[in-house]
């Protein structure tokens, strides 16, 4: 069953999954689900885009994880990531006294 709430406004967004410790256990250093090995950061936390791992890792490990669904925003979605400028063009030019120059 997928517990995650999703609205028709943001379907079409890609989304990845936050998985973090919930336990303080200090040989609890990863988990193992899709086929391969996940360590946590040092923060205790790791991001995948696989929904199909994220349910499987809530059903596997229960109340060991917290698995949160965020939203993935495309580069493109987030604008301009650079500040872009260009040369005055010839009538925005001014001089020290504020006159426009011919």
């Amino acid at each position: 069953m997928n517990h995650d709430y999703n609205p028709s406004k943001e379907r079409h967004r890609d989304h990845k999954w936050i998985v973090q410790k919930a336990v303080r256990e200090p040989d609890f250093k990863g988990i193992y689900a899709g086929d391969r090995q996940m360590p946590f950061n040092h923060e205790g936390r790791f991001s995948l885009k696989d929904e199909g791992v994220a349910q499987e890792i809530r059903q596997e490990y229960g109340p060991e994880v917290t698995v949160t669904r965020v939203n993935n925003i495309a580069a493109a979605d987030r604008g301009h990531r650079y500040f872009f400028t260009t040369p005055a063009l010839p009538w925005h030019k001014y001089d020290d006294q504020g006159r426009r120059i011919k």
